[in-house]
């Protein structure tokens, strides 16, 4: 859900086109650039124009090597499913019924197929959190390491899970992990207070609470700046045992686990903010989308569960400036998120646009899993941690434009929500 504050500038950049590595004179780190996202090859190395951690002027980052390339267990494009009721972005039109099912059922068996993956991970919960039980958070967790083989993941993980009777707790279990890690420490005196406070409160806007902590129904989850390693934190409700992201029903922990896989794609990369890069790349639809369509898949033990926990998240909130359930509507919501960090309506700066992403991100994702698999989405982030825009992974990750691909979810998404409407709340 909600990234960690240590890990997260809300940057977004105007134009795919900005993404294009171009011929520079010699770039020095750490020295003024002028358009955010601006990507340029200097010396053997792809720089980044950014402002990484503040809101500033915008500087060059460190300078990836030209050599680096990040790990792709798939061979790309993904190949069409032939098979008999196979989901293709040709016929998918006439099997949209069949994609929630096809969905689920692909993610089982890639986790089927995938060998074991070991993640040195602590599983830290909080004394009055009765209902987390570790045997079921650890078998959702192997299943998470599983399904996302291949791919680069984080190099440790640490779960911190509390309730509202255990805030204090969470903040000094926080500080606890920092000094045993030896990370680097918080600029922010308050840091640990501020995100815990994230998931027990109301948000604004990614990162941002409206008020004092309350009941935990949010989870955050992310990448340790300076480091390769990452952090969850689960807010566990005690007012609503139904909400889905109870860890008790299975899904907030793959969900936010999914989030540090996303970061992890940055690993080996100039980036000493991993959770930062992915935001610069990714759409908000795909950011949160991917981690319910894909977690909340895995978490699900069957398809019926799947089906009832999908079907709670998929009606999510709406942006009121949404341009409406058509297929036009929605094509333009899928392709032009990515909008100037400067713009108000900038995604990962509009709350209401953002939480979109957890039901129609997630029903585009869903899609895409059901069309190419779930490995075919984190390919996505791969290929842009290689330095691809977001249209040009596409392309190669599926093998079609990405205006032909949003067109083709637009209509997708269009008639799925105009025989189960997604109601604003």
């Amino acid at each position: 859900m909600r990234k960690l504050a240590l890990a997260v500038s809300l940057i977004l950049i105007a134009t795919a086109a900005a993404f294009i590595p171009a011929n520079a004179a010699t770039i020095k780190a750490g020295s003024k650039c002028s358009t955010g996202g601006l990507v340029q090859i200097s010396g053997g190395k792809r720089y980044l124009c950014q402002h990484e951690g503040n809101y500033s002027d915008f500087h060059w980052d460190d300078g990836t090597s030209l050599k680096f390339s990040a790990k792709m267990p798939i061979t790309l494009p993904v190949a069409p499913d032939t098979t008999a009721g196979g989901i293709t972005f040709a016929n998918v039109m006439t099997h949209i019924s069949d994609i929630p099912k096809t969905a689920w059922q692909k993610i089982q068996d890639v986790i089927a197929k995938n060998p074991p993956v070991v993640v040195p991970h602590m599983l830290y919960v909080g004394p009055n959190t009765t209902s987390v039980t570790k045997t079921l958070e650890e078998t959702i967790l192997s299943n998470e390491f599983r399904l996302w083989a291949g791919f680069q993941q984080t190099t440790f993980l640490s779960i911190v899970a509390y309730n509202s009777k255990d805030t204090d707790w969470a903040q000094a279990q926080l500080k606890s992990v920092y000094q045993s890690r030896r990370y680097p420490a918080p600029q922010d005196p308050q840091m640990f207070f501020h995100l815990v406070q994230q998931t027990c409160s109301a948000s604004s806007k990614p990162g941002q609470v409206t008020g004092p902590m309350g009941d935990c129904n949010g989870g955050n989850a992310g990448a340790i700046e300076q480091s390769s390693d990452s952090m969850e934190m689960l807010g566990v409700t005690i007012a609503d045992p139904n909400h889905p992201w109870d860890p008790t029903q299975n899904g907030e922990v793959s969900h936010e686990y999914t989030h540090t896989v996303q970061a992890a794609q940055f690993i080996g990369t100039a980036s000493k903010a991993r959770s930062y890069y992915g935001h610069m790349w990714n759409p908000c639809w795909l950011n949160e989308g991917q981690p319910n369509a894909t977690g909340i898949a895995l978490a699900s033990p069957t398809l019926e569960k799947y089906l009832d926990n999908r079907d709670k998240i998929y009606k999510g909130s709406l942006d009121p400036n949404f341009p409406g359930f058509t297929a036009a509507g929605i094509k333009k919501y899928l392709f032009t998120q990515i909008t100037d960090d400067t713009n108000p309506k900038s995604c990962y700066q509009n709350g209401p646009l953002y939480k979109m992403g957890y039901s129609v991100g997630m029903a585009a994702t869903e899609a895409l899993v059901a069309i190419g698999g779930p490995q075919a989405t984190m390919a996505l982030i791969a290929r842009q941690a290689d330095g691809d825009n977001f249209a040009q992974a596409f392309l190669k990750v599926y093998g079609i434009t990405w205006d032909s691909g949003s067109t083709i979810l637009g209509q997708v998404l269009a008639a799925e929500y105009a025989k189960d409407p997604l109601q604003s709340h």
